[in-house]
């Protein structure tokens, strides 16, 4: 097994004192007074267990090291091609506020595994699109660090800091979008990922097909390459019933479609109509123009960023979870 996946936090060290976290880190830090009985209790369970603490953690107990850091999760593999110009208009947003809040801004690559955190001096941290089992929110949690996430925690959706967009009336928009341009036979192509955004969309597309009668039909592309991309729009296009409609959750998977329905001679918004969000801005310039669910991702960064260093700060917190509205822009590609 894996060095980190045995790291001791500070809730195993409350569970053998039979105390709470809070007392833990309280016990450690000295900002509160604990009794010397428990604090030997804390002491002894430490030293049993092998636990040491966060540097970051520690530094919040005095005030603070003015340094907040942004990992962007890649949605779709450990390369950063699928969430390239997102990751970066997250980034413009964050290092805004960042600038204007007199704070420092380190970025780290996508840490499947956690290994960079614990290099790291920092207040708290902003994590975009987490994933199932995300191990970047897990080594925070363990350490009582702050952290706000850009998409809902999918393990904890009710729960923490987030910014989030609306996956659901976003779906059901350009679904009901494409209805009332006259489709009867949508079909979906997604990464195979395990992010809310992806998640929600899915859950909502095969409710919205039970509502309409229609049999739903999702296309998944497991691997982030071109080859995966065209393949994944030939088999939607090439079968031998093939969708008068075709939503993308994703951008890059919908002008996929696109570029299959050209070479193959289909009629775009004729016999074929595509939309799906922005995430590169190549709608505007595909042929024809796509349809897109329009978010902002630099207000994402903003957002997140002025979230955090509240929370960081100690000040209160009116809306710890903020839902998004995203605006649908009809173009060329659903234009009947």
């Amino acid at each position: 097994m894996d060095d980190r996946r045995k790291r001791v936090n500070i809730k195993d060290v409350a569970r053998r004192a039979g105390v709470s976290p809070t007392t833990v880190s309280h016990a450690l830090g000295g900002q509160r007074p604990v009794s010397e009985a428990t604090r030997q209790r804390v002491l002894e369970a430490v030293a049993e267990l092998g636990y040491r603490p966060h540097p970051g953690a520690r530094s919040l107990k005095a005030s603070g090291t003015g340094v907040i850091a942004l990992c962007a999760v890649n949605a779709t593999t450990a390369s950063s091609y699928a969430d390239l110009e997102y990751y970066f208009r997250i980034m413009q947003g964050v290092t805004e506020v960042a600038h204007q809040q007199e704070y420092a801004l380190v970025v780290i690559p996508d840490s499947r595994n956690g290994v960079y955190w614990d290099r790291l001096l920092f207040d708290g941290a902003i994590i975009s699109d987490p994933a199932s089992g995300d191990a970047n929110l897990r080594f925070l949690r363990s350490q009582g660090l702050p952290y706000v996430t850009i998409g809902r925690d999918p393990d904890r959706p009710d729960e923490g800091y987030w910014i989030d967009d609306d996956a659901e009336a976003g779906t059901r928009r350009v679904l009901d979008h494409l209805l009332d341009r006259g489709a009867r036979d949508v079909a979906v192509v997604t990464w195979l990922t395990s992010d809310y955004w992806t998640q929600t969309s899915l859950q909502v597309y095969r409710a919205w097909c039970r509502e309409h009668g229609s049999e739903p039909r999702v296309e998944e592309v497991a691997e982030d390459s071109e080859a995966a991309l065209e393949a994944a729009a030939s088999r939607l296009l090439e079968g031998a019933k093939r969708p008068d409609a075709v939503f993308g959750v994703y951008e890059l998977p919908a002008i996929a479609v696109l570029r299959r329905a050209a070479q193959l001679g289909i009629a775009v918004p004729g016999e074929l109509m595509v939309a799906g969000p922005s995430d590169f801005g190549l709608a505007e310039k595909s042929t024809p123009p796509m349809t897109t669910l329009e978010y902002d991702a630099v207000r994402h960064g903003r957002e997140a960023a002025e979230l955090l260093i509240r929370v960081v700060r100690g000040e209160p917190v009116d809306e710890p979870r903020k839902i998004l509205q995203i605006a649908l822009v009809e173009r060329e590609s659903t234009r009947r």
